[in-house]
């Protein structure tokens, strides 16, 4: 099992931070994309899949949880080299500011190649990021 934590902190207050980058149904801005495959369960849209491009990476997820508070769980279904899955990111508030804390964990399809797979998933998951702080900007 690999592992790695992606911590940002983003010049904006949480509330508007969360409702751009913790909103699972929709692209946060330009150089995201966001197609819906299933609706998720109530408000909260717990179990929606969709596919998500980030620059080259395109993959399948699944939201799991969402709070409490301003945080929220998610799957890779595919389009990844790698299984098991689970990153948490949690938004919270630091003065005027939004700390954002990506904790993620998987296991590697390939034995030896975590590192690798840990690179592009934090890069990716750094666009994702970049995308929502100048959306809120």
């Amino acid at each position: 099992m690999a592992k790695f934590t992606l911590i940002r902190t983003i010049s904006a207050p949480v509330d508007k931070v969360w409702a751009l980058g913790g909103d699972f149904m929709n692209a946060p801005g330009a150089g995201v994309e966001v197609k819906i495959e299933k609706r998720g369960n109530g408000s909260d849209n717990v179990g929606a899949e969709r596919i998500i491009t980030i620059g080259s990476v395109k993959v399948r997820e699944r939201l799991e949880t969402v709070g409490p508070g301003k945080t929220f769980s998610y799957k890779i279904l595919s389009g990844a080299p790698m299984k098991d899955h689970l990153a948490t990111a949690t938004f919270t508030a630091k003065g005027l500011s939004t700390e954002i804390r990506w904790d993620v964990t998987f296991t590697p399809k390939i034995p030896g190649t975590g590192w690798i797979i840990a690179l592009v998933t934090k890069k990716a998951d750094n666009q994702y990021l970049d995308v929502v702080a100048k959306a809120v900007q």
